[in-house]
């Protein structure tokens, strides 16, 4: 879709089978299950929602995904499934991974981040954007290098440490403009640095990717919030304020793990309306028909 001078392409970059507890936190099985039913084992089918963005002769990559570099084992643990999604999502856009000139994840998690390197040839970690400014809340860095025994699993050196060593790195405190109309605003709640990325081209006209704030369709119920979240309290607080916002000026919201229509509106009352256009093409492209 065009939006002002950006032209956004919606991007599924793979998925994995999560136990379906982190998601739903302390809301009780007998609810959840009736909206989100789970396997055998508990587990859903999540996406990793993205998106692909050109603006004024830039590529922008918003979120990676679980990446490549995962052992066969870890792959199979955790039901891993198209992890090589963001490169082909590129390749059908005629990109390749060096003509990217910035990359933006919402959080550092391992299933955002983990698509921002990969092993290449001889086996060694690489950036997969070799040009491109990594654009990440300073909060968010500072705890992922030395998080709390809680959060830990979440993160992987692996993922972070060879752009720290590229000196591609580019820092911001809180809400920040990277480009005309391209702005990061931290919401913490999930992870202390947890942000949005928001793609604005008038105050009534704007496309947000809500990494874990806005998960699945049924966390746009306020009190549905991950077990994972660090500050319940606070992602409420950011969630009621982005819901307010994009019910009120019809911004287009894109789930950050949604497999079933991820972008779409939602109302005063919390109702969703998938943009049917974006959804279908996702799904013809990576679900199939």
């Amino acid at each position: 879709m065009r939006l002002g001078e950006f032209e956004i392409y919606l991007m599924v970059a793979g998925g994995w089978r999560p136990d379906a507890g982190t998601f739903f936190g302390v809301v009780p099985k007998a609810v959840w299950q009736r909206r989100r039913p789970a396997d055998e084992n508990n587990l859903i089918r999540t996406a990793c929602v993205g998106a692909v963005v050109k603006h004024r002769g830039r590529v922008i990559v918003c979120e990676t995904g679980i990446g490549t570099k995962l052992s066969e084992k870890q792959a199979r643990q955790f039901g891993v499934w198209e992890p090589d999604a963001l490169l082909l999502s590129l390749r059908r856009l005629g990109v390749r991974p060096e003509e990217v000139d910035l990359v933006m994840t919402t959080h550092l998690h391992w299933d955002h981040a983990g698509g921002l390197t990969r092993r290449g040839a001889d086996g060694q970690l690489e950036l997969t954007f070799p040009r491109a400014k990594h654009v990440v809340q300073r909060a968010e860095w500072d705890f992922a290098m030395d998080p709390d025994p809680r959060s830990r699993a979440g993160y992987m050196e692996d993922d972070l440490l060879p752009i720290a060593e590229s000196g591609l790195v580019e820092f911001v405190d809180g809400e920040a403009e990277i480009l005309p109309g391209l702005w990061a605003r931290q919401t913490g709640g999930h992870t202390p640095g947890h942000q949005l990325v928001v793609f604005r081209a008038s105050e009534d006209l704007a496309c947000v990717v809500t990494g874990d704030l806005v998960g699945l369709q049924q966390h746009l119920r306020v009190p549905w919030v991950p077990a994972a979240d660090l500050d319940v309290l606070r992602t409420i607080e950011e969630k009621t304020r982005l819901l307010e916002e994009a019910s009120r000026h019809r911004w287009l919201l894109v789930l950050g793990h949604e497999i079933e229509q991820p972008a779409g509106y939602v109302d005063g009352s919390g109702d969703w309306t998938p943009e049917p256009e974006l959804n279908d093409s996702v799904r013809e492209e990576l679900l199939g028909p």
